[in-house]
């Protein structure tokens, strides 16, 4: 043990020799925190003052928040609100750019110990939005009365923030502004008014229509100016015309219907509807020899239908020539009607065409169509005639 002591003495010895000096550490050169905050104060001062100098020109009211905040965001409280009504003309002015990184929040807000929410009303007046130390860039609106339409509502944020450790994350909440999507679509989009020029058939299509209606609806005067408005617009639409004319002479007008006819055989000699279409109601009118004037005219291909009022009509106004005229045409289009046939061995007995009534008269025997009174009468004209061949002969 002594060996062990007297060793540790010479070393002590040895060491109390060589002299302590004292470490030379520079000094760091370190910036007063109030300048940090001086400096902030100054640049969130001077931009709230640019943004309120511009907000009159905006004329829609909206308001984005940008917190820049050191310390670590222990709760956000979202509040939905409705988004107010945007102008076709909407320019959003961004007083402050809400794209700053956070490093630059950082760095500015360094020695800030603590951050104040944000007191932001949100009202339904177009009020300016009232914001504590928080940097917030405001958009202003002109107070413009505009048509409220439904949109996605706008989620305004407010921050709360508690005193953290400096050298924890820094985070931040960003408010949802309208879309922006939506507004240029309203301000591209719109109502085109497209003015199409019908055409005369179209306009007569629809005032028809307006006259159909009107008939059900058992409304006479408003028929008459709806079909009266159709033929304006198209004078050759012979189906719309006859119409027309049925509806004047169903009201006790008959002069009106005849013209209406009249006017439209004008336009179309040809026409077989109108001819036959005036003839029947001068029949229902009891004017059975003005009945046959429109059906005089015989058109190219005429109709069995309008041979047949021809030929009973001249036939009942012993107009011979037109009803010979008339079997003749009849019997050419329906060979196997015996009624067409005793028609016309009558007229040609009547003319005293006696060979060609005979031929007649044996056709309608051996064909259908009639009665057996008048096959009794066509034996009974066969044997007169017969007679009178005689008795020409004997002479």
């Amino acid at each position: 043990m002594s060996t062990i002591n007297n060793a540790l003495s010479e070393l002590a010895k040895k060491e109390s020799k060589v002299a302590i000096e004292a470490a030379e550490v520079p000094k760091i050169k370190t910036r007063s925190p109030w300048i940090w905050v001086t400096a902030g104060f100054s640049l969130s001062l001077a931009m709230g003052g640019w943004a309120v100098s511009q907000g009159p020109s905006v004329e829609s009211e909206s308001v984005a928040l940008t917190g820049s905040v050191n310390d670590e965001i222990t709760s956000n409280e979202v509040v939905s609100a409705p988004v107010l009504a945007e102008s076709p003309t909407k320019k959003m002015v961004v007083t402050e750019s809400q794209l700053v990184s956070e490093k630059t929040l950082a760095k500015a807000d360094l020695s800030t110990s603590s951050v104040k929410p944000a007191t932001i009303p949100v009202v339904a007046s177009s009020e300016p939005v009232k914001a504590s130390q928080d940097k917030v860039s405001v958009a202003k609106t002109a107070d413009v009365p505009v048509a409220t339409t439904t949109q996605k509502p706008v989620l305004l944020a407010s921050t709360k923030a508690t005193n953290t450790p400096a050298n924890e994350s820094v985070t931040q909440t960003k408010a949802l502004a309208p879309e922006a999507t939506s507004t240029s679509e309203e301000t591209a989009g719109g109502i085109v008014v497209e003015q199409v020029e019908l055409t005369p058939e179209q306009l007569a299509a629809n005032a028809v229509g307006r006259a159909k209606k009107a008939l059900d609806a058992n409304n006479l005067n408003g028929a008459l100016q709806g079909f009266t408005e159709a033929l304006r617009y198209t004078p050759r639409d012979e189906e719309v015309r006859q119409k027309l004319a049925i509806l004047y002479f169903g009201k006790g007008d008959t002069r009106r219907a005849y013209e209406l006819l009249q006017a439209g055989i004008r336009l179309n000699n040809d026409s077989e509807a109108l001819r036959l279409g005036l003839s029947k109601l001068l029949v229902k009118a009891d004017q059975a020899e003005a009945a046959l004037s429109p059906l005089l005219h015989l058109p190219n291909n005429a109709s069995k239908e309008y041979l047949a009022m021809r030929a009973a009509l001249s036939q009942k106004a012993q107009q011979e020539t037109i009803a010979l005229e008339s079997y003749q045409k009849l019997t050419e289009i329906e060979q196997d009607n015996a009624r067409w046939w005793l028609g016309l061995a009558i007229q040609q007995e009547r003319q005293l065409m006696f060979e060609q009534a005979k031929q007649s008269y044996q056709n309608a025997l051996v064909r259908v169509g009639i009665s057996s009174q008048s096959q009794s009468f066509i034996r009974d004209r066969l044997k007169v005639i017969s007679d009178l061949e005689g008795a020409k002969n004997a002479n």
